[in-house]
Formats: structure tokens, sequence, C-alpha cells
């Protein structure tokens, strides 16, 4: 399998090539709820999107590692060809200049799942928001598990259920050395660092053997995003040009209308 992608920052595309044992389509096996933490190998994924319903990928960062350290990253650009909410551009720096030349969400997304092969899935969102943009579309779902570092930092800080830590808040609490600055990939590092410390903290005090143990211990909330795959209602002429939509008026008729 061989794709173009475009990390951030590079002047042009870089060739990214996987294993040629396998087939495209499919990755392989995850790791199960009885595999040693010692031997598990992870992902922390971190997305940037276009901050636009239905919210499309523009960058897809990632790392692969175990909890004795980094093994490999995964960075890529993504031209989704679509409008860039004004907000989320100042918050990820992403221009519509800079997708030139970086590849598809499809053929990137093929990519980040041959990177991610084997391994389960860790990102810092209560809600596990970017593992669902990377799932969304697939003929079947993804097989790998999912732990939320946001959810693992209330239970070892001690925070108040439902609150949901920011990652440069865990960071700065872990005093880890990270700098996650809305970029996929330094968002996707502070991620498997947070990780890597709060399990340290906690295991000997839950004696976390396997990875059933943690994340039996971690509640992930149903979330409803069927809005997100409603077509969105097209706009009034007036409203796609900034102006506000007039009210309508309900004509009342006339008590003499029907006479005569």
């Amino acid at each position: 399998m061989t794709v173009w992608l475009k990390p951030r920052g590079a002047s042009g595309r870089v060739l990214w090539e996987a294993a040629e044992d396998a087939e495209d389509d499919e990755w392989g096996p995850p790791v199960g709820l009885d595999t040693q933490l010692d031997e598990a190998e992870f992902v922390a994924l971190d997305v940037e999107t276009t901050g636009n319903s239905p919210f499309l990928v523009l960058e897809i960062g990632a790392e692969r590692f175990k909890l004795s350290g980094a093994l490999s990253l995964f960075d890529t650009l993504v031209d989704c060809r679509a409008p860039i909410n004004s907000f989320a551009r100042r918050r990820h720096q992403i221009s519509r200049e800079m997708l030139e030349g970086a590849p598809g969400f499809a053929d990137a997304r093929r990519a980040f799942l041959r990177f991610a092969r084997g391994a389960a899935l860790v990102e810092h969102s209560h809600d596990a928001f970017d593992t669902y943009l990377i799932g969304r579309g697939l003929k079947q779902p993804l097989e790998h598990p999912v732990i939320d570092t946001s959810a693992l930092a209330r239970l070892v800080l001690g925070l108040p259920s439902g609150q949901t830590p920011g990652l440069a808040a865990v960071v700065a609490a872990l005093g880890v050395n990270a700098v996650p600055a809305h970029s996929a990939l330094s968002d996707a590092q502070a991620t498997a660092a947070v990780f890597r410390e709060l399990v340290a903290r906690a295991r000997p005090q839950f004696d976390w053997r396997t990875l059933g143990d943690l994340s039996g211990v971690l509640e992930r909330p149903a979330i409803d995003r069927s809005a997100l795959e409603t077509p969105r209602r097209r706009r009034s002429p007036d409203r796609r040009a900034g102006r506000p939509r007039r009210p309508r008026v309900q004509r009342v008729p006339s008590p003499l209308e029907g006479e005569g």
C-alpha cells in the first residue's frame, strides 16, 4: 500500500508505504481486553476539522506507543475540499493553501488504519469524537478498544464526575514533557504522554494488569450523533448573503373575501 501524505510544515508530499503482506481494506485484529498492559500497543489519535457540521477532517496526527515509550508517528493534512470555519482556522492555523497536494480523506484514513493495526486507540475526548470521525462511513465499525484520557484523568486526579478537563490543563497538572498546540500531531503526542503518566500513577493503586482492567473502570457515555448525518437545510438567499431573514408575516383575510 502506497499513499502520498502531507505533514504539516512539509514543503511537499511524503511517500508513505505500509507492509505489503496485508490487504488494503483490512487491518489486523485489535488487542483484546485480556492483553497485558506492558505488552499492548496503543495509538494516541487527534484530528483537526473544518469546524462546520458535519465536521470534516483536515488533519490526522497519531503516535503509536507502548507504556515504555513512543514507537512511531503518523502525520498528514487532509484535503476535504470544504469551507473551514473561521474560529476553527484561528485555533488550528490550517489554511486552504496548506491543503494543496494533501491526500483526500479516504486515502489518509486507509493509511492511518494500517498504522493503527493491532493497537488500542487513545484520545482525549469524553465523547470519542475523533474516533467517531475516523470510523464514520466505514462498512464495519472500528473494532479497536478506545480509551479516553479525560475520563482517566478524572479518575486519577480525583476530578468531579462529568467534568472534562482540557488536554493542556491535564498536561500542566501532571507536569509531563508535552506541548499541545492545536495541531493534530502535537496533541496526539501530548495525549500519549498523559496516558503513560496517568497509568504509571494509578496502576499500583488499582492493580491494573490487562487492558480490560483499565478500560473497565472508565465510563463512556452513549452519544447520539444522528444530527451530524442529517443534510443541512438550504438557506435562503438573504441568509447566504449574510443578511437576516425577513420575518414572515401571516396574511389576515379580509372579512369581505368570499362574498359577492
